[in-house]
C-alpha cells in the first residue's frame, strides 16, 4: 500500500553520476563536432580540420567510457531494474504515460522505498527501461558506424550492412556516414524525451546530489 510519507534514500553513488554526467557532457561535444564536420546538417562552429580531430577524439573516449560504464551498471547491480522481462510492461506504461500526457493528466510514479527492509520496492519508473534499451541500441549503432568511418578496413563489414540497407548511395562508406547521422539526430531527439520524463518524475535532483525524497511503501502488507 502507498503512503504519502516519504524518505530520503542514497538513489545514486557517486561514481554513477559522474560517468552519467561526463557521458552527457561527451555525447554533447560529439554531437556538436559532428554536425560541425557533417556534409548534410553544417553547423560550422569552429574549423572542418578541428572539428573531424574533436570528433574522432571524443569518440574514441565516449567509446571507453560507455564501455566502463555499462560494466559498472553491471556489477553494482543496477542491470536488475532493467531486464528484458521488463520491457512488455514498461511499454503498456509508457502507453499509460502518453494518453495521460495527451489528457493534461500527471502519472503517479511507481517508485518506493521499503523503510522496514532497507532496500526499493521498485526504483524506477518503467518507462525507464526502454530508456535504457533503447540507449544501448543507438550505442552500438553510433560506435560501429563511427568505427567503421574511422577505420574502413577493420570494420568493413558495417560499411558493407550499412550499404545493404540504403544502397542509393554511391560508395558503402557513404552509406555508413548517413546512417550515423540519421542515429545521432535520433539520439539528439531521444535526449530531450529523457530530459523531460527525468524533469516530470523528479529525477534530476538525484543525479546531482545522489539521493532522493521516495515514497514509503510496506512490503509486508
Amino acid at each position: 500500500m502507498m503512503k504519502s510519507e516519504t524518505i530520503a534514500v542514497k538513489r545514486h553513488s557517486f561514481l554513477y553520476r559522474i560517468l552519467h554526467w561526463f557521458i552527457v557532457l561527451q555525447v554533447l561535444l560529439l554531437l556538436s563536432s559532428g554536425f560541425a564536420v557533417s556534409e548534410y546538417i553544417p553547423l560550422a562552429w569552429i574549423s572542418r580540420g578541428a572539428a573531424r580531430s574533436l570528433h574522432i577524439l571524443m569518440g574514441l573516449t565516449w567509446t571507453g567510457t560507455i564501455t566502463f560504464f555499462i560494466y559498472y551498471f553491471m556489477m553494482s547491480g543496477e542491470y536488475k531494474w532493467f531486464g528484458v522481462s521488463k520491457i512488455a510492461p514498461a511499454f503498456d506504461f509508457f502507453i499509460h504515460e502518453a494518453r495521460s500526457f495527451v489528457k493534461g493528466k500527471k502519472v503517479k510514479s511507481p517508485v518506493g522505498y521499503s523503510r522496514d527492509e532497507k532496500k526499493y520496492a521498485e526504483k524506477i519508473v518503467p518507462t525507464e527501461v526502454l530508456a535504457w534499451w533503447g540507449w544501448v541500441s543507438l550505442w552500438t549503432i553510433m560506435v560501429l558506424t563511427g568505427l567503421a568511418l574511422l577505420f574502413p578496413e577493420s570494420f568493413g563489414f558495417i560499411n558493407r550492412l550499412c550499404y545493404a540497407i540504403i544502397p542509393a548511395f554511391s560508395k558503402a562508406t557513404a552509406a555508413t556516414r548517413f546512417i550515423h547521422l540519421l542515429v545521432s539526430t535520433g539520439m539528439v531527439i531521444y535526449m530531450m524525451i529523457h530530459a523531460y520524463a527525468s524533469w516530470t518524475f523528479g529525477m534530476v535532483g538525484s543525479m546531482i546530489s545522489g539521493s532522493n525524497e521516495e515514497p514509503v511503501i510496506d512490503l509486508k502488507k
